[in-house]
């Protein structure tokens, strides 16, 4: 099934009485508008204007159609379970962005700031979207969103751990992530691991500490780099782990230790001054890699959140996202997922020279997202009727 089969397969939520547009015409606009430069209600609608013609042609509707308004728009957005466009995205990237083996895939959570509610009291909620990130590509892969107060962030990893069975990949996590089940999916998934070590799993941590006061290195590396008027040196030495250390921890071959000294920033910009720093991290992992492969895949791992979630939240201004109410902030998100991996696969160097490229590229733009081989063959998905049954 592909992304056209699967909008028209989504349940319609509205009452019967006084539609007047079929929910996939509203929602292909959405992500279509969307991802080629219009953003937001009445963008939407001059989307539609400014490419009438186009759209009736694409998707063979008829000539007297008359489109959806801002507020129908901002309806659907405010009333749509945002876990539909999250299964829209799957589905679209399953068949769009190829996972290859022994690629390496970041997952990580990041919570919507605009759907917080309830303050800093027990009663607060929000949405989070967990996401697998390609280190390389640079795009996301899969995701699923959650309500804080319903599912745990581990909880969705190991479900997604377990869409990824059979991939052969590298999965690279944060510490939240270091549970011994959760490692046990990956392994047994034919997957590898790279995690990090804190206390939260304090016999691990120490286990660790000791371990790297007690073995001698099997390798090392040591790197400098000048960065934002700041110098670092990083130091990365590996150490096997004997077979009765960690029989618990599936599939662990190495303790990393990561030491990073140099000087860094600190202090308000009024005020800001270059001070002394010195870190010691650890790492476990299944892999027998060398120091230089682990040093660049754990700073690769960062990239999702330096190209993922701050461009999010900074170039698309996810956190403070003007559109309020109902599901719109987490559906707004959803659809960021599709912009994102759209722009990362023009290949350009950054999100904003990519977002210019896509501007108006509406023929271009359909044809990655509903994969039209031919543009001037009017796609004839749209003469069938919706489908009122769940997505598969």
């Amino acid at each position: 099934m592909n992304l056209i089969e699967a909008i028209i397969a989504v349940p319609d939520h509205r009452k019967p009485r006084g539609i007047r547009h079929p929910l996939w015409l509203i929602l292909t606009i959405i992500l279509l508008g969307s991802c080629t430069g219009y953003w937001g209600y009445k963008p939407l609608v001059d989307f539609t204007k400014n490419h009438r013609a186009t759209l009736i042609k694409l998707f063979d509707l008829p000539s007297d159609i008359r489109f959806p308004s801002h507020s129908t728009f901002r309806n659907i957005i405010h009333s749509l379970d945002f876990e539909i466009i999250a299964v829209l995205f799957n589905r679209w990237a399953q068949q769009n962005l190829p996972i290859a083996p022994g690629e390496l895939m970041a997952i990580d959570g990041k919570s919507i700031k605009s759907t917080s509610v309830g303050g800093n009291s027990s009663y607060q909620n929000f949405v989070s979207m967990v996401s697998v990130y390609s280190h390389d590509r640079g795009w996301v892969v899969r995701h699923k969103v959650m309500e804080n107060q319903h599912r745990s962030e581990i909880e969705i990893v190991e479900e997604l751990i377990r869409e990824l069975s059979g991939c052969q990949i590298v999965i690279t996590a944060d510490a939240l992530h270091c549970q011994k089940k959760t490692l046990a999916l990956i392994i047994d998934g034919g997957n590898d691991y790279i995690v990090t070590i804190k206390k939260n799993q304090s016999s691990l941590f120490k286990a660790a500490q000791e371990l790297v006061k007690s073995t001698n290195a099997s390798d090392s590396l040591q790197a400098s780099e000048q960065l934002h008027g700041r110098t670092t040196t990083r130091s990365t030495t590996i150490y096997p782990i004997p077979a009765q250390l960690l029989p618990l921890w599936a599939g662990a071959k190495y303790i990393i230790a990561i030491v990073r000294t140099g000087l860094r920033w600190q202090g308000k910009k009024s005020r800001r001054r270059l001070v002394d720093f010195n870190e010691s991290h650890y790492y476990l992992s299944s892999l027998d890699w060398s120091a230089r492969q682990f040093s660049d895949a754990i700073r690769g791992h960062w990239l999702i959140e330096n190209q993922l979630h701050w461009v999010k939240d900074v170039t698309l201004n996810e956190d403070n996202c003007i559109h309020r109410g109902g599901n719109a902030p987490a559906n707004w998100a959803m659809v960021r997922q599709f912009l994102v991996s759209l722009a990362r696969m023009s290949g350009t160097n950054t999100l904003p020279q990519a977002l210019r490229l896509m501007a108006n590229q509406i023929e271009n733009i359909s044809e990655l997202l509903f994969g039209f081989l031919t543009r001037d063959k009017p796609v004839k998905y749209f003469a069938l009727a919706p489908v009122n049954s769940p997505l598969p």
